[in-house]
């Protein structure tokens, strides 16, 4: 009798990464093919300016479990990635960015802690190399996202993580 393998999917936004989502890919799929999982990646392009898209579907046609959607207009990273995981297949999700400075290897990390019975693990952000007018933005929307809601706000947790299917399916349907 055949153990079967945990399937996950990842999601990534894609804006502006025509020169790094190939690498992006290569990355994602090198760890999860060392952690012996079932995976498919889905790329979805927030309609960059640039030449994403066709990287993506170059990837895409390369590669079966890379899948990519284009989204009719620019949304924003939210609404992309809401649309990634409505696509998303596996019983565990994983959302990152496409800049690589959440780097694929902590997937592993990630996904270890869901066996300690885990439904939602989230990574934590140290030495991110944004923007000085992206750091600032942030903590200014924290800073009054935690004033109107009169809660702790840690700015240092980021989008990367990796949520079960089970969820993410109850966060869609809200």
């Amino acid at each position: 009798m055949s153990i079967q393998k945990p399937f996950l999917s990842i999601v990534s936004p894609v804006y502006r990464a025509e020169k790094i989502v190939d690498k992006l890919v290569f990355e994602i799929q090198k760890t999860l093919i060392l952690m012996n999982v079932d995976y498919e990646i889905i790329l979805v392009d927030d309609r960059s300016p640039d030449n994403s898209w066709n990287a993506m579907k170059k990837i895409s046609a390369q590669f079966p479990e890379v899948r990519s959607i284009r989204l009719s207009r620019n949304f924003g990273q939210h609404p992309a990635i809401v649309a990634g995981l409505s696509q998303a297949k596996g019983e565990w999700i994983v959302v990152m960015d496409c800049d690589l400075q959440d780097q694929p290897k902590e997937i592993e990390k990630l996904f270890n802690k869901t066996k300690e019975g885990f439904d939602v693990v989230l990574a934590k952000r140290e030495n991110r190399q944004d923007s000085f007018f992206k750091r600032l933005s942030s903590k200014t929307f924290h800073k009054i996202y935690g004033y109107l809601t009169d809660t702790k706000v840690d700015d240092t947790i980021a989008n990367f993580g990796i949520y079960n299917k089970i969820v993410i399916n109850e966060v869609l349907e809200m």
